[in-house]
């Protein structure tokens, strides 16, 4: 990005932890180019003076074309300076970058409005819903990487919101598919689900198969070997996800895509047939009031063993 593209201020908004750094870090490489950071970006504590914060901005840089000046955790420094800070962005400096790292901004804000015609607005916050496989897919491209979208949902399900664990899980993935392009159910089964047993998804193709006995033992490996009864519920819910998706295409007449080996794939749909759209229903109802029991104290292996003898029912 060249010179021109440079904005006096940036303002990196939300409260993940994680993107806030990959996004600061990504600012200032932005703003000071190939200068080094030693004396070319200078970080200062909420506290601080905005006198001292006025000087730095000021300050030609030296060995630099440009200065970057980090306020951390800058909410309060933003409430108590909002005033004189929007008389500074009337005439910033042009050899600096102000970045505020902040929890809340308030687009009604006379300097929200500012920032927004001078500078830029860097949302920090943990995707909902389905955009966390879209972050995914934005993630692995940075590495050069496709995920396929089965591959996604289930790493989303089975890692869950963390966003610094789930850049972790594709740094390993990465480097394990190593030439190949994308990143395949496959790879996420291997890999990150490894830990679950011999084969992953040994729970989920039992209770494709309506057989309670072998959905038991095979939840008893899981939690025996992983210990995090939260993941499996995690692989339970992409499970029933994918159940439904495929219950409405087959209700809408369209063949389900539907990636999985033959003998898997016609038991996977023989289950989607067999209980309709509101025994599948149904079932996700079952698994939110498992969810709900675990987190409330109910005890987890009981818990994920009535929900899993529901769902052969």
């Amino acid at each position: 990005m060249g010179p021109a593209a440079i904005r006096p201020i940036y303002v990196l908004h939300g409260d993940d932890g994680f993107l806030r750094d990959v996004h600061r870090e990504e600012v200032v490489a932005r703003v000071i180019g190939d200068a080094d950071p030693q004396v070319a970006v200078t970080t200062f504590a909420p506290d601080a003076e905005l006198a001292d914060v006025l000087d730095e901005l000021r300050t030609l840089p030296f060995l630099a074309a440009r200065r970057a000046v980090v306020i951390r955790d800058a909410d309060a420094f933003v409430a108590a300076h909002r005033d004189k800070l929007e008389r500074y962005l009337d005439a910033p400096a042009p050899s600096a970058a102000l970045v505020l790292i902040v929890s809340t901004w308030a687009a009604n804000w006379r300097i929200a409005r500012r920032v927004k015609l001078i500078g830029e607005l860097i949302d920090c916050s943990v995707p909902k819903g389905g955009n966390l496989s879209a972050w995914l897919r934005k993630a692995a491209g940075k590495r050069g990487k496709r995920i396929a979208p089965d591959a996604a949902e289930l790493l989303a399900e089975w890692v869950g919101r963390d966003l610094a664990a789930l850049n972790a899980e594709l740094e390993k993935l990465t480097i394990y598919v190593g030439e190949r392009e994308t990143i395949t159910l496959a790879d996420v089964s291997a890999l990150v689900t490894a830990t679950a047993g011999a084969d992953a998804f040994a729970l989920t193709n039992a209770i494709s198969a309506g057989d309670p006995a072998a959905a038991l033992r095979a939840l008893d490996a899981m939690l025996a070997v992983r210990g995090d009864e939260f993941k499996t519920l995690g692989m339970l819910a992409w499970h029933l996800r994918r159940a439904l998706q495929a219950q409405r295409d087959l209700a809408a007449g369209r063949e389900p895509s539907v990636r999985m080996p033959y003998a898997q794939r016609s038991a996977f749909l023989g289950m989607v047939r067999r209980r309709g759209g509101t025994k599948l229903q149904g079932d996700f109802r079952r698994l939110l009031r498992a969810d709900l029991g675990m987190k409330s104290g109910l005890e987890p292996t009981a818990a994920l063993q009535a929900l899993v003898v529901g769902l052969c029912s």
